[in-house]
């Protein structure tokens, strides 16, 4: 037998269990690390790294060193000098602000052709995270002139770097792939939403061709607002989708302007299947009051399971990252926002993600889940 359903005790969503929500849950623990000391972020930095010089990996303090990294974007040169003494290469971004000469190291091993495959998977995830220029013409050079282990990698450096917040097109040029603010959608109220300058989940008239489920405008971005300047958007751009189909395609991609009009380019090789979400599927996407947050937080900030919904920064990538190419130019497309799905959809898995083509007017809509 089910259990009977309740509501969380902090924010009143309906669960299944006594107490608080994994939301809420998330919530308060990110409220304390942005409330530690200067102090006390050094001690925690201390203790992740009292793992790796004694055990030789990093477990315990994995979910710390996560949070610090997210929350408040720490300083990880202790701790890379320390991983790498170790050979710990996971998570990749140990090494964002790694020493110079640990990321010389970690570079001449890319360059022998005897380094082991994984070894050179992890050693381009990691230096991916550090970028520079240095890295960057590293990893042309691999693209162009591959050593022995590539070979036995599925894909080139270009797509590693992606990790980073930035790649190369066909022809070697340099594009990022992230903008460097990030601003949270945070709950808010139905009055508040209506003059937010981020939407989630906007109802239309238009319906699916290949389900009937209703078409949204799953985020709408009034780029004009001055917390939106770092996008270069100047006015109001919709990213529009078709959320039930969206979860089995390989992503809608639609052509856009900055007046708010909006098109899918319809896949027609996609299969005509059930509308799953129904109704009242929509209209509790189009009920939720989530809205932009009122300052930028870290560029990892929602970087987790659990981060929730925001524009720019870093996302979650449940599998890979999976950056598109722009269907008219070609060229890398760049990371927009992030959905958390279970935030506006109740039992809905995984992630939506935004991409953009500001050159071509294009956006992409994504879907991840386990």
């Amino acid at each position: 037998m089910g259990r009977e359903p309740q509501k969380c005790k902090q924010c009143g969503r309906t669960i299944y269990f006594d107490g608080i929500c994994v939301n809420c849950r998330t919530e308060n623990e990110r409220n304390r690390i942005l409330a530690l000391s200067g102090a006390e972020i050094e001690a925690a930095i201390g203790q992740i790294c009292n793992e790796i010089e004694e055990t030789g990996a990093l477990k315990e303090e994995r979910a710390l060193f996560t949070e610090l990294l997210n929350y408040r974007d720490i300083d990880t040169s202790k701790i890379a000098r320390a991983a790498f003494q170790k050979g710990i290469f996971h998570p990749c971004e140990i090494y964002k602000d790694a020493p110079d000469d640990v990321i010389r190291a970690m570079m001449e091993m890319l360059k022998q052709d005897d380094t082991a495959s994984m070894l050179a998977n992890s050693l381009l995830r990691c230096l991916a995270v550090y970028g520079g220029e240095e890295v960057f013409q590293l990893f042309l050079e691999l693209e162009r002139h591959p050593r022995k282990w590539g070979g036995k990698l599925y894909v080139g450096s270009a797509y590693y770097a992606a990790a980073g917040g930035w790649t190369f097109d066909r022809e070697g040029r340099f594009t990022k792939t992230n903008f460097d603010k990030c601003y949270p959608m945070v709950r808010g109220t139905q009055e508040g939403k209506a003059k937010s300058p981020v939407k989630i989940g906007a109802r239309t008239k238009e319906k699916c061709p290949k389900c009937g489920c209703g078409i949204v405008d799953l985020m709408e971005i009034d780029g004009r607002d001055p917390r939106l300047d770092f996008l270069g958007i100047a006015g109001v751009i919709k990213a529009k989708c078709c959320p039930n189909c969206i979860v089995f395609s390989e992503g809608d991609f639609c052509r856009y302007t900055v007046d708010g009009e909006s098109e899918i380019i319809i896949d027609e090789d996609r299969p005509k299947m059930e509308d799953y979400l129904r109704e009242e599927g929509i209209e509790e996407l189009a009920s939720n009051t989530y809205v932009l947050g009122e300052h930028p937080v870290t560029p990892r900030y929602a970087a987790d399971w659990e981060g929730g919904s925001s524009v720019g920064g870093f996302a979650f990538w449940i599998q890979d990252c999976e950056i598109r190419f722009c269907p008219d130019c070609g060229k890398p497309m760049k990371y927009l926002a992030q959905i958390q799905w279970d935030t506006v959809l109740d039992g809905m898995e995984g992630n939506a993600y935004i991409e953009i083509c500001k050159d071509c007017h294009v956006m992409v809509v994504l879907h991840q889940q386990t």
